[in-house]
């Protein structure tokens, strides 16, 4: 630039020259030749004389104003975690639809709408009058049964031949008669009893105390909510990323930003026909019972951590049609470099995938003044110096920082 500038005072200053002696020599010629020729030569020697020194003032000038102010940051290398966002909906790992397996009226409920219950414990029961009665009945017939045989085995040892060996084996087979028939009717009773599968927590109850209910008919669920289960579907190109024992963060409308942590538990084997994705389970501690079945839950899970990536602000980036380049300092120039992106990070930055280097200079403010080998002034960035000692201050308060990129590419 300054010996182009240069090059242009140069020519000027011999058009000037060469106009000032045609002048004088057409001056020469038709002054009388005995008038002094002194007078003539001054101005032009004055004239001379201000060009050369105003043209390092000129070239001084334009240079001031080709060097163009900008400010830089360097690229640099992030480690991220390859993860996935889907959404899935909450469901129990246990639940069961409770019913009686007899006919009969409720006669108790022990329990309200919504309680929690331990496993064994007796929920609701039915009028089991007849019931009972048929075990006692039962119970009656399997002792009168034993104690005619007991008065058989006593006579026996007293007068061996009393009773032939076919006898005896009838009254044997009619005590064994006596007792299947007892505990049928005992376990009978349990019909007309519902008891609780497992820990967990009841739902509504469909019918109330006296209401005639059917063998089978839905009395109430109950749902074990510690663990729960959360389902969605991925994409089958990650297939082969997903596996059992991968992390998963879950969020759900209700408690806003609070974050529950699961493990995958089940990854299905087959694309799913209709919908072209794979299901995908991860089981997920609830000890507070804060997790629904039924919820909507927006998951991210985890492929996999610490893959590295470059990352160029966003601010640096200029879009050209299909063209994203940015602007790389060379010494005291600036030059032009195509680049590659990926995803953004959702911060302000870009992952570049071609084009640049770790360490390497890009121009982050100013690039709009900027033409092929332009002259450049890096100059303090006031911003990213105010961030800097706002945390450098806080520095004893962070532990870790991490990115995750999205799945959104870079506009």
């Amino acid at each position: 630039m300054f010996t182009r500038t240069l090059f242009t005072q140069t020519m000027f200053i011999q058009r000037v020259t060469e106009r000032a002696r045609s002048a004088c020599d057409i001056s020469f010629k038709s002054q009388p030749h005995n008038l002094p020729k002194a007078p003539l030569i001054a101005p032009l020697t004055f004239l001379l004389a201000s060009l050369f020194t105003l043209t390092p003032i000129a070239v001084s000038a334009a240079d001031k104003i080709d060097v163009i102010p900008v400010t830089v940051e360097a690229i640099q290398e992030t480690a991220f975690a390859d993860i996935v966002n889907e959404v899935g909906k909450i469901n129990a790992i246990d639940s069961a639809i409770l019913n009686f397996n007899a006919s009969e009226k409720i006669s108790a409920i022990h329990f309200s709408n919504g309680d929690k219950v331990t496993k064994g414990q007796v929920i609701a029961e039915q009028d089991n009058t007849k019931a009972k009665a048929d075990l006692d009945k039962a119970k009656s017939t399997l002792a009168l049964a034993k104690t005619k045989l007991e008065r058989i085995e006593d006579l026996l040892i007293k007068e061996p031949f009393a009773l032939s060996k076919q006898d005896v084996d009838e009254l044997r087979e009619n005590v064994n008669l006596a007792d299947a028939d007892f505990r049928q009717k005992q376990a009978t009773m349990n019909d007309y009893l519902i008891k609780a599968p497992f820990d967990g927590q009841l739902t509504s109850f469909s019918q109330s105390i006296g209401s005639q209910i059917g063998a089978g008919t839905a009395l109430v669920t109950l749902y074990s909510l510690n663990p729960v289960e959360v389902r969605y579907a991925i994409s089958q190109k990650d297939l082969g990323k997903a596996q059992k024992g991968q992390k998963v963060n879950v969020t759900v409308e209700a408690y806003g930003n609070k974050v529950f942590n699961g493990l995958v538990n089940y990854v299905a084997p087959a694309v799913d026909e209709s919908s072209g994705r794979v299901e995908v389970h991860a089981a997920l501690d609830n000890p507070e019972f804060k997790l629904a079945p039924g919820m909507f839950a927006n998951i991210k899970q985890f492929y996999s951590n610490d893959i590295k990536h470059l990352l160029v602000p966003q601010n640096s980036i200029i879009a050209n049609n299909d063209e994203r380049f940015v602007w790389l300092v060379r010494g005291d120039s600036a030059v032009k470099q195509v680049v590659k992106l990926a995803q953004n990070t959702n911060d302000g930055y870009a992952v570049v995938t071609e084009g640049l280097a770790e360490g390497d200079l890009v121009v982050k403010t100013g690039m709009q003044n900027l033409k092929a080998d332009s002259k450049i002034k890096v100059i303090q960035d006031k911003s990213a110096a105010d961030k800097a000692t706002v945390s450098s201050a806080n520095s004893g308060a962070v532990e870790a920082l991490s990115a995750e990129p999205s799945t959104e590419g870079a506009e």
